[in-house]
């Protein structure tokens, strides 16, 4: 938890969060969140292969680790649904191509 303070503190005062709103960073808010991710399950599953020897009990914390991360990426993706559906003419006059096909959209 230390080193995920320290990295966060770091990207903060760096300005790489901004950078990569804006686009302008190789990585991306969806690769660092995978990349935590995987970071975790690899460490509940590392310490749980440590405390116990029961591959039974290594399977349902890993499950509840999927579950759990599924639960979370699932529920962002709704929030921003309902959030869409509820001010769809606020959200169009920030993103005019939303909705548009690939082709017809404008970058940058």
């Amino acid at each position: 938890m230390i080193f995920i303070q320290v990295f966060h503190v770091k990207m903060l005062y760096s300005g790489a969060y901004v950078k990569i709103q804006n686009g302008k960073s190789p990585f991306t808010i969806l690769s660092i969140v995978a990349f935590s991710t995987l970071g975790y399950v690899a460490a509940q599953f590392l310490m749980s292969y440590m405390l116990t020897d029961s591959a039974y009990m290594i399977v349902l914390m890993m499950a509840y680790t999927v579950v759990s991360i599924v639960t979370a990426y699932l529920s962002t993706f709704v929030h921003r649904y309902i959030y869409i559906r509820k001010y769809n003419e606020k959200v169009l006059k920030m993103y005019p191509d939303l909705g548009k096909p690939k082709d017809s959209r404008k970058f940058g």
